[in-house]
């Protein structure tokens, strides 16, 4: 009898720690829920930041997203919380979320020079608040942590986005150092040229058009190292791009600009493609104005031009021009930035100045984002781990209850019971 006794007890302290030990297993959620309805969830707090002194870690995989999961409209202020000479930067600072309602928010962490090497901690949090009599007051808080390595030792590297005939082309070129089998974005760039510094260790680079990954390579870089690698792969581009003004005869003034570009296509034949001029005049832009229709696009270089004047004449101040080339009507990717200064009285004849255009290398809406690559295999890896160790701890919970339901019966049959 005492012996049964005994491994009943043993199977209850079993089955106790067992459950204990099940529901530690798994991860809390993502999500933060706070009073009001308000929560916060995002890669940030997953993020290992490690990061050389005098450098920036961003792209478009470290976030945090904002929800509204209550029935009234919340008014939110995003603040953040890091060491001396640690700035984070966000893409939102004030926010409206209707009930329902999120907001996706990149972060970007810089480091000063003047930081010493070190673990330190950081934070970004959401706050509701409400405007009344007395001020105002904040309804409700919810955030994430997030750890900062700084270091002393750096390395530096430069990534291009080139064409198979060595073309500098418009791309999303992304960075990511590799931890333990996870892509750690460090760096991005829209324009196909991308300089950083980073720490020493193991890393991808990729480069992307129309949402597609076009080419990646991996590399190593040591410290002190100064590495440039070239992303190379089949695409659609605009091998050049220029805005010529023109003017008239009788009166020497500004008339129009041709704008002059080539399309060079190194892919494949392509059913449709379409090229859109986007004009901005004074930062405000205009409704994209459709130049050509190619149907098919074939594979080589088409070379055209468009005369085009503003709708309503030219005004004085700065023009930007740039040209989108659709896909089977999808944005596929751009042209860099060609800028135009116009002032009164400006006119071509001799000794009187000319409008001044210039390339800028930038662009704002050439290509579209690639889709996050942070979830990783070693992360789906890790999720199955704790499925698998769970599923052990549920094993040793049913084998527990056996033993207790065969002693049970054991004891009742010699009870009576």
């Amino acid at each position: 009898m005492n012996w049964r006794l005994r491994l009943k007890r043993v199977a209850v302290r079993l089955v106790t720690i067992a459950f204990v030990f099940w529901l530690v297993s798994f991860p809390a959620p993502a999500v933060v829920q706070a009073q009001g309805g308000l929560a916060i969830s995002g890669s940030f707090h997953n993020q290992d930041f490690l990061i050389p002194q005098g450098a920036s870690v961003s792209g478009p995989s470290i976030d945090v997203v904002v929800f509204n999961n209550g029935s009234d409209t919340l008014n939110i202020k995003m603040t953040s919380q890091a060491p001396t000479g640690v700035t984070i930067s966000l893409s939102d600072q004030q926010l409206t979320l209707a009930p329902g309602g999120q907001q996706q928010i990149f972060v970007g962490i810089e480091v000063s020079n003047d930081v010493a090497p070190g673990d330190y901690d950081m934070s970004v949090a959401a706050q509701s608040y409400t405007e009344g009599v007395s001020g105002i007051q904040v309804a409700g808080a919810a955030g994430q942590t997030a750890k900062l390595t700084v270091t002393g030792e750096s390395a530096s590297v430069t990534l291009q986005a080139l064409s198979p005939d060595g073309q500098l082309v418009v791309a999303m070129v992304r960075l990511y150092r590799i931890d333990n089998g996870r892509k750690m974005e460090m760096a991005s760039s829209e324009t196909g040229n991308l300089q950083a510094t980073v720490v020493p260790d193991s890393y991808t680079a990729a480069s992307y058009i129309g949402g597609q990954q076009v080419a990646e390579q991996s590399f190593t870089l040591a410290a002190n190292d100064n590495k440039m690698v070239d992303l190379s792969g089949a695409t659609v581009y605009f091998a050049s791009f220029g805005v010529v003004p023109a003017y008239a005869k009788d009166t020497g003034k500004l008339a129009f600009v041709q704008v002059v570009y080539t399309v060079k296509n190194l892919y494949q034949q392509i059913d449709k493609g379409e090229v859109l001029l986007q004009v901005s005049s004074n930062e405000v832009s205009q409704a994209p104005l459709t130049l050509v229709t190619l149907s098919p696009l074939a594979v080589g270089s088409s070379g055209l031009n468009y005369n085009y004047t503003p709708t309503g004449g030219w005004a004085d101040g700065s023009y930007d021009f740039q040209l989108q080339l659709n896909v089977d009507g999808k944005l596929y990717t751009g042209s860099m930035v060609q800028h135009l200064d116009v002032s009164r009285g400006m006119v071509g004849t001799a000794g009187i100045a000319s409008p001044t255009v210039s390339g800028s290398g930038t662009t704002d809406t050439a290509v579209i984002p690639a889709p996050s690559s942070s979830g990783s295999a070693a992360g789906g890896a890790k999720g199955m781990s704790l499925y698998l160790f769970g599923g052990i701890i549920a094993a040793v919970v049913v084998v527990a209850g056996i033993l207790i339901f065969r002693s049970d019966v054991k004891i009742n049959r010699r009870t009576g019971d």
